[in-house]
Protein backbone atom coordinates (compact mmCIF):
# COMPACT_ATOMS: atom_id res chain seq x y z
CA UNK A 1 0.00 0.00 0.00
CA UNK A 2 2.66 2.03 0.69
CA UNK A 3 3.99 2.07 -2.92
CA UNK A 4 1.09 2.65 -4.46
CA UNK A 5 0.30 5.85 -2.45
CA UNK A 6 4.12 6.80 -3.40
CA UNK A 7 2.93 6.65 -7.29
CA UNK A 8 0.05 7.98 -7.21
CA UNK A 9 1.19 11.08 -5.23
CA UNK A 10 4.48 11.15 -7.79
CA UNK A 11 1.54 10.96 -10.94
CA UNK A 12 -0.73 13.84 -9.67
CA UNK A 13 2.62 15.88 -9.29
CA UNK A 14 3.84 15.67 -12.76
CA UNK A 15 0.10 16.23 -13.35
CA UNK A 16 -0.02 19.19 -12.07
CA UNK A 17 3.59 20.89 -12.86
CA UNK A 18 2.84 19.47 -16.76
CA UNK A 19 -0.89 21.67 -16.55
CA UNK A 20 0.72 24.52 -15.09
CA UNK A 21 3.69 24.92 -17.19
CA UNK A 22 0.87 24.64 -20.30
CA UNK A 23 -1.23 26.86 -19.02
CA UNK A 24 2.32 29.46 -18.72
CA UNK A 25 3.43 28.53 -22.08
CA UNK A 26 -0.37 29.45 -23.38
CA UNK A 27 -0.76 32.73 -21.15
CA UNK A 28 2.62 33.47 -22.02
CA UNK A 29 3.33 34.36 -17.88
CA UNK A 30 6.07 33.23 -15.58
CA UNK A 31 8.46 31.35 -16.19
CA UNK A 32 8.01 31.20 -19.67
CA UNK A 33 9.32 34.68 -20.53
CA UNK A 34 12.12 33.98 -17.69
CA UNK A 35 13.34 30.93 -19.15
CA UNK A 36 13.01 32.20 -22.78
CA UNK A 37 15.63 35.54 -21.58
CA UNK A 38 18.06 32.98 -19.69
CA UNK A 39 18.41 31.23 -23.43
CA UNK A 40 18.86 34.22 -25.60
CA UNK A 41 21.34 35.39 -22.87
CA UNK A 42 23.22 32.34 -21.77
CA UNK A 43 26.96 32.41 -22.69
CA UNK A 44 26.99 36.20 -22.48
CA UNK A 45 28.94 38.28 -20.06
CA UNK A 46 27.11 39.67 -17.39
CA UNK A 47 26.99 43.06 -15.82
CA UNK A 48 30.53 44.15 -15.39
CA UNK A 49 31.31 48.12 -14.14
CA UNK A 50 34.70 49.94 -13.71
CA UNK A 51 35.30 51.32 -10.38
CA UNK A 52 33.18 54.34 -11.62
CA UNK A 53 30.59 51.92 -12.27
CA UNK A 54 30.66 52.51 -15.39
CA UNK A 55 29.55 49.37 -17.51
CA UNK A 56 32.05 47.72 -19.29
CA UNK A 57 29.69 44.66 -20.52
CA UNK A 58 26.29 44.37 -20.63
CA UNK A 59 23.74 41.43 -21.71
CA UNK A 60 22.97 41.82 -25.42
CA UNK A 61 25.72 43.49 -26.78
CA UNK A 62 26.74 42.80 -30.01
CA UNK A 63 29.77 43.38 -30.48
CA UNK A 64 31.03 44.15 -34.06
CA UNK A 65 34.37 45.43 -36.55
CA UNK A 66 35.03 48.98 -35.61
CA UNK A 67 34.23 50.79 -38.61
CA UNK A 68 36.90 53.29 -40.35
CA UNK A 69 36.68 56.92 -40.10
CA UNK A 70 35.73 58.76 -42.90
CA UNK A 71 34.39 62.53 -43.80
CA UNK A 72 30.64 61.08 -42.96
CA UNK A 73 31.66 60.09 -39.72
CA UNK A 74 30.88 61.37 -36.59
CA UNK A 75 33.22 61.03 -33.83
CA UNK A 76 31.20 62.24 -30.36
CA UNK A 77 32.94 62.22 -26.66
CA UNK A 78 29.12 62.47 -24.45
CA UNK A 79 30.38 63.09 -20.73
CA UNK A 80 28.10 64.53 -17.87
CA UNK A 81 26.10 63.24 -15.41
CA UNK A 82 22.92 61.25 -15.15
CA UNK A 83 20.90 62.56 -18.59
CA UNK A 84 24.23 61.37 -20.20
CA UNK A 85 24.62 58.42 -18.63
CA UNK A 86 21.71 56.23 -19.22
CA UNK A 87 18.97 57.43 -16.44
CA UNK A 88 16.21 58.34 -19.35
CA UNK A 89 12.77 56.58 -19.57
CA UNK A 90 12.82 55.23 -23.33
CA UNK A 91 15.10 52.48 -24.11
CA UNK A 92 16.86 53.06 -27.92
CA UNK A 93 18.70 50.62 -30.29
CA UNK A 94 20.17 50.70 -33.69
CA UNK A 95 18.51 48.77 -36.54
CA UNK A 96 22.39 47.91 -38.08
CA UNK A 97 26.26 49.09 -37.75
CA UNK A 98 25.86 52.43 -38.71
CA UNK A 99 25.32 53.70 -35.28
CA UNK A 100 28.21 52.22 -33.21
CA UNK A 101 29.05 52.45 -29.21
CA UNK A 102 33.15 52.85 -28.72
CA UNK A 103 34.06 51.54 -25.29
CA UNK A 104 37.30 49.86 -23.92
CA UNK A 105 38.89 49.50 -27.65
CA UNK A 106 36.07 47.90 -28.70
CA UNK A 107 33.10 48.67 -30.86
CA UNK A 108 29.09 47.18 -30.54
CA UNK A 109 25.86 48.03 -31.92
CA UNK A 110 24.23 50.99 -30.11
CA UNK A 111 21.61 50.00 -28.25
CA UNK A 112 20.59 51.13 -24.49
CA UNK A 113 22.10 51.23 -22.50
CA UNK A 114 25.69 52.48 -23.78
CA UNK A 115 28.83 50.71 -22.20
CA UNK A 116 31.08 53.88 -20.75
CA UNK A 117 28.10 55.64 -18.53
CA UNK A 118 26.81 54.14 -15.09
CA UNK A 119 23.07 53.85 -15.66
CA UNK A 120 21.24 50.58 -16.72
CA UNK A 121 18.22 52.63 -18.13
CA UNK A 122 17.36 54.51 -21.23
CA UNK A 123 19.49 57.17 -23.26
CA UNK A 124 19.40 59.41 -25.99
CA UNK A 125 22.36 59.07 -27.80
CA UNK A 126 21.40 56.08 -29.64
CA UNK A 127 17.97 58.25 -30.92
CA UNK A 128 20.71 60.81 -31.46
CA UNK A 129 22.87 58.59 -34.08
CA UNK A 130 19.87 56.79 -35.47
CA UNK A 131 18.50 60.47 -36.65
CA UNK A 132 21.71 61.73 -37.72
CA UNK A 133 22.33 59.08 -40.19
CA UNK A 134 18.84 59.29 -41.71
CA UNK A 135 19.11 63.16 -42.32
CA UNK A 136 21.80 62.18 -44.16
CA UNK A 137 24.27 64.16 -42.39
CA UNK A 138 26.91 61.34 -41.39
CA UNK A 139 26.92 57.90 -42.75
CA UNK A 140 28.43 56.68 -39.50
CA UNK A 141 27.89 57.71 -35.90
CA UNK A 142 30.21 56.45 -33.09
CA UNK A 143 29.43 57.01 -29.52
CA UNK A 144 31.70 57.40 -26.68
CA UNK A 145 29.93 58.12 -23.49
CA UNK A 146 32.13 58.81 -20.32
CA UNK A 147 29.41 59.96 -17.97
CA UNK A 148 28.61 59.12 -14.72
CA UNK A 149 25.16 59.90 -12.44
CA UNK A 150 25.58 62.75 -9.97
CA UNK A 151 28.50 63.81 -10.21
CA UNK A 152 30.06 66.87 -9.43
CA UNK A 153 32.07 69.75 -11.86
CA UNK A 154 34.84 69.45 -9.12
CA UNK A 155 35.43 65.46 -10.24
CA UNK A 156 35.68 66.69 -13.80
CA UNK A 157 38.16 69.29 -12.87
CA UNK A 158 42.11 68.73 -13.16
CA UNK A 159 42.63 67.17 -9.77
CA UNK A 160 39.70 65.07 -9.90
CA UNK A 161 38.68 61.41 -10.37
CA UNK A 162 36.94 61.65 -13.47
CA UNK A 163 39.26 64.07 -15.02
CA UNK A 164 41.57 60.64 -15.16
CA UNK A 165 38.99 58.95 -16.44
CA UNK A 166 38.24 61.33 -19.05
CA UNK A 167 42.40 61.87 -19.95
CA UNK A 168 41.98 57.37 -20.07
CA UNK A 169 39.14 57.32 -22.20
CA UNK A 170 40.55 60.11 -24.93
CA UNK A 171 44.01 58.37 -25.36
CA UNK A 172 42.21 55.31 -25.56
CA UNK A 173 39.93 57.05 -28.71
CA UNK A 174 42.77 58.52 -30.15
CA UNK A 175 44.28 55.02 -30.82
CA UNK A 176 41.50 54.69 -33.69
CA UNK A 177 39.44 57.93 -33.96
CA UNK A 178 39.66 61.40 -34.10
CA UNK A 179 36.77 62.97 -32.06
CA UNK A 180 34.40 65.47 -34.05
CA UNK A 181 33.17 67.00 -31.16
CA UNK A 182 32.47 67.08 -27.32
CA UNK A 183 28.79 66.83 -25.92
CA UNK A 184 28.98 67.84 -22.77
CA UNK A 185 25.85 67.54 -19.89
CA UNK A 186 26.32 68.41 -16.59
CA UNK A 187 25.10 70.94 -13.93
CA UNK A 188 22.36 69.60 -11.94
CA UNK A 189 24.53 68.29 -9.03
CA UNK A 190 26.32 71.49 -8.44
CA UNK A 191 22.97 73.85 -8.36
CA UNK A 192 21.63 71.16 -5.68
CA UNK A 193 25.13 71.10 -3.81
CA UNK A 194 24.96 75.15 -4.28
CA UNK A 195 28.16 75.29 -5.84
CA UNK A 196 29.03 79.21 -6.60
CA UNK A 197 28.83 80.80 -10.32
CA UNK A 198 33.13 81.32 -10.06
CA UNK A 199 33.39 77.85 -9.08
CA UNK A 200 31.87 76.22 -11.22
CA UNK A 201 33.20 78.37 -14.20
CA UNK A 202 36.29 77.44 -12.90
CA UNK A 203 36.21 73.73 -12.72
CA UNK A 204 34.54 73.27 -16.28
CA UNK A 205 36.83 75.75 -17.58
CA UNK A 206 39.38 73.16 -16.47
CA UNK A 207 37.98 70.37 -17.77
CA UNK A 208 38.15 72.17 -21.10
CA UNK A 209 41.33 72.44 -20.92
CA UNK A 210 42.09 69.32 -19.84
CA UNK A 211 40.26 68.18 -23.10
CA UNK A 212 42.07 70.35 -25.35
CA UNK A 213 45.59 69.50 -23.59
CA UNK A 214 44.53 65.67 -24.86
CA UNK A 215 44.80 67.07 -28.69
CA UNK A 216 41.09 67.18 -28.95
CA UNK A 217 40.05 70.62 -30.74
CA UNK A 218 36.80 69.40 -32.46
CA UNK A 219 33.39 72.01 -31.22
CA UNK A 220 32.69 71.44 -27.48
CA UNK A 221 29.19 71.71 -26.63
CA UNK A 222 27.54 73.08 -23.36
CA UNK A 223 24.39 72.29 -22.14
CA UNK A 224 22.44 74.67 -20.09
CA UNK A 225 21.56 71.75 -17.16
CA UNK A 226 21.16 73.00 -13.92
CA UNK A 227 17.37 71.93 -13.18
CA UNK A 228 17.69 70.09 -9.59
CA UNK A 229 17.20 70.62 -6.01
CA UNK A 230 14.76 73.16 -4.41
CA UNK A 231 14.29 76.90 -5.21
CA UNK A 232 15.30 76.49 -8.58
CA UNK A 233 14.99 78.95 -10.99
CA UNK A 234 16.43 79.49 -14.56
CA UNK A 235 18.97 82.38 -14.11
CA UNK A 236 20.95 81.18 -11.34
CA UNK A 237 24.78 80.41 -10.72
CA UNK A 238 25.20 77.62 -12.42
CA UNK A 239 23.41 78.63 -15.91
CA UNK A 240 25.39 81.87 -15.97
CA UNK A 241 28.50 79.86 -15.49
CA UNK A 242 27.89 77.59 -18.16
CA UNK A 243 26.26 80.29 -20.43
CA UNK A 244 29.94 82.36 -19.97
CA UNK A 245 31.87 80.29 -21.23
CA UNK A 246 30.78 80.07 -24.98
CA UNK A 247 33.88 81.09 -26.89
CA UNK A 248 33.92 80.34 -30.51
CA UNK A 249 37.67 81.31 -30.70
CA UNK A 250 38.67 78.01 -28.54
CA UNK A 251 35.37 76.34 -30.69
CA UNK A 252 32.97 76.31 -27.24
CA UNK A 253 29.64 76.57 -27.94
CA UNK A 254 26.48 76.89 -26.13
CA UNK A 255 24.93 72.98 -26.34
CA UNK A 256 20.79 72.58 -26.25
CA UNK A 257 18.94 74.80 -23.08
CA UNK A 258 17.62 72.21 -20.90
CA UNK A 259 16.33 73.95 -18.41
CA UNK A 260 14.27 75.84 -20.38
CA UNK A 261 13.25 73.59 -23.35
CA UNK A 262 12.76 70.45 -21.37
CA UNK A 263 9.90 71.19 -19.03
CA UNK A 264 8.28 68.85 -16.16
CA UNK A 265 6.07 67.49 -18.30
CA UNK A 266 9.54 66.04 -19.99
CA UNK A 267 10.64 64.45 -17.30
CA UNK A 268 9.64 60.95 -15.81
CA UNK A 269 10.86 62.17 -11.94
CA UNK A 270 11.46 65.82 -12.13
CA UNK A 271 14.90 65.48 -13.85
CA UNK A 272 15.32 62.76 -15.89
CA UNK A 273 14.16 62.97 -19.35
CA UNK A 274 11.27 61.15 -20.68
CA UNK A 275 10.36 60.26 -23.86
CA UNK A 276 9.31 63.36 -25.04
CA UNK A 277 12.32 65.23 -23.09
CA UNK A 278 14.72 62.69 -25.48
CA UNK A 279 12.80 63.62 -28.08
CA UNK A 280 13.18 67.44 -27.69
CA UNK A 281 16.77 67.06 -27.08
CA UNK A 282 18.05 65.40 -30.10
CA UNK A 283 16.18 67.87 -32.26
CA UNK A 284 18.30 70.41 -30.56
CA UNK A 285 21.45 68.45 -30.72
CA UNK A 286 21.22 67.88 -34.53
CA UNK A 287 20.37 71.67 -35.74
CA UNK A 288 23.84 72.43 -33.31
CA UNK A 289 25.74 69.69 -34.95
CA UNK A 290 24.52 70.49 -38.54
CA UNK A 291 25.42 74.17 -38.04
CA UNK A 292 29.11 73.45 -36.78
CA UNK A 293 29.45 70.27 -38.87
CA UNK A 294 31.52 71.88 -41.16
CA UNK A 295 34.77 72.87 -38.64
Amino acid sequence: MPLVILLLTLTISCGASFAIGLYAGVKRVWPVPQLRLLLATEGQPLVRTDKFGRLLSYPGKIEITCPIQDEKTAVLLLVGQSNAANYQGQRHQSVDNRVVNFSDGRCYRAASPLLGADGQEGETWTLLGNKLVQSGLYRTVILIPAAVGGSSVRRWAEGGDLNAMLVAVIREVKERYTITAVLLDQGATDFALGTSENRYRSDLKSMIDTVRAQGVHAPFFITRCSVGGRDWEEDNPIARAQASLADSRDAVFDGPNTDRDITALDRYDGYHFGASGQEKFVGAWIRLLRKYSGM
